[in-house]
């Protein structure tokens, strides 16, 4: 009988042993299986990245064109026909250089109302002569005041100076224009110098004369072609981030590798009218446009030009990947490994270049950040 307990008992104390221990064995398994387990999330499976320092620059590209610095249109100031062109477009003049002539349609009756005043003058001319010379032959005589003498001599230069314009106008009213030296009533001249742009009339166009209630026709237009501006329409939400001074690059439209300084000169305080009536809220802009003293690119009016315009720019500050950024409600946050763990940090947000943003608080450089693939 006490061979049978004792056969028991140390059969009961065998079993609990192998029990215990093979108890403990997978308890020792569990852990190094997870280890290993994290361990290969950490390093194969879930890849991670830091928070790094940069520059964040936000970047606006505006679409314009180039514009002379000046332009003039001339306007036609009598009524009538373009006789004589005397410039082509692209024709480099000074300021007073004879644009056009314009020949006014004569109407009979103003024909023979200037011949009857060139008659008249003509007449009064010579009666003012005949006095004129009388009167110098009695003073020289000692025979008439000097008064006397002096107001036949005002009176003889007046008569002639009158028979000289009603030749003009008679002349003006039978051929429309006036050959005499120094009188150009009828031909148009240009008041600045510069490059003829335009010429939207041609000869033997009717033109129209400038008056109160309406402009006259153009007759050509003028720019000043030694110095462009680059003008542009921005809307109301680009338009807060630019001021008058600030620099910015263009590149042109025809020539990429060809980059040109703009100075900002103006920015409109009123919505452009033509843009309010399509339904958008544009602003107009230009700027002064310095070209490289080395280009030998020829500028010209109505080249496309894109500015690229730094509206904002964060210099050295916390970044990441805009693309690890999740939201949930009005909260941003980002994925973290953690000890082995997959964690939420809410993160509050500042500039972002539409592949970095900039994070203001929750994350440091020490931060590992979950690539999400």
């Amino acid at each position: 009988m006490r061979i049978i307990t004792k056969l028991i008992l140390t059969t009961g104390i065998l079993t609990g042993g192998v029990f215990a221990y093979a108890k403990l064995y997978k308890d020792q398994w569990n852990k190094l299986d997870q280890l290993a387990f994290w361990r290969s999330v950490d390093q194969v499976v879930v890849p991670t990245t830091q928070p790094t320092c940069r520059t964040i620059v936000r970047k606006k590209v505006f679409s314009g064109s180039l514009i002379p610095h000046k332009e003039i249109k001339l306007e036609a100031h009598v009524t009538g026909i373009i006789d004589k062109l005397f410039v082509r477009v692209g024709d480099y003049i000074q300021q007073g250089a004879a644009v056009a002539r314009i020949k006014i349609q004569p109407k009979p009756q103003q024909v023979q109302v200037a011949a009857s005043k060139l008659r008249l003058a003509t007449i009064d001319r010579n009666q003012a002569r005949a006095k004129y010379l009388r009167n110098k032959q009695l003073f020289s005589k000692k025979m008439l005041a000097k008064e006397a003498y002096e107001a036949s001599l005002a009176e003889w230069e007046q008569s002639k100076e009158k028979v000289v314009a009603a030749q003009k106008e008679l002349e003006i009213s039978q051929r429309g224009y006036t050959t005499t030296k120094g009188a150009a009533a009828n031909v148009v001249k240009a008041t600045t110098k510069g490059t003829i742009l335009d010429l939207p009339v041609k000869e033997g166009s009717m033109v129209q004369a400038v008056s109160e209630r309406a402009s006259g026709a153009t007759v050509a237009v003028i720019g000043d072609m030694d110095q462009f501006l680059f003008s542009a329409k921005v809307s109301e939400l680009d338009v807060v981030h630019l001021t008058k001074g600030m620099t910015f690059t263009a590149s042109l439209n025809a020539l990429n590798e060809e980059k040109l300084q703009v100075t900002l000169t103006k920015i409109s305080p009123k919505a452009s009218e033509e843009a309010l009536k399509k339904g958008e809220t544009k602003f107009e802009i230009e700027g002064v446009i310095r070209k490289p003293k080395k280009s030998k690119v020829t500028l010209r009016a109505g080249y496309i030009a894109l500015a690229e315009v730094i509206l904002e720019q964060a210099n050295d500050v916390l970044a990441i990947p805009e693309r690890m950024v999740h939201m949930e409600g009005a909260t941003y946050f980002v994925k973290c490994l953690h000890e082995g763990k997959v964690v939420k940090k809410n993160v509050v947000l500042g500039l972002s270049d539409g592949i970095y943003v900039e994070v203001k608080e929750g994350l440091t450089e020490a931060d590992h950040l979950i690539v999400e693939t």
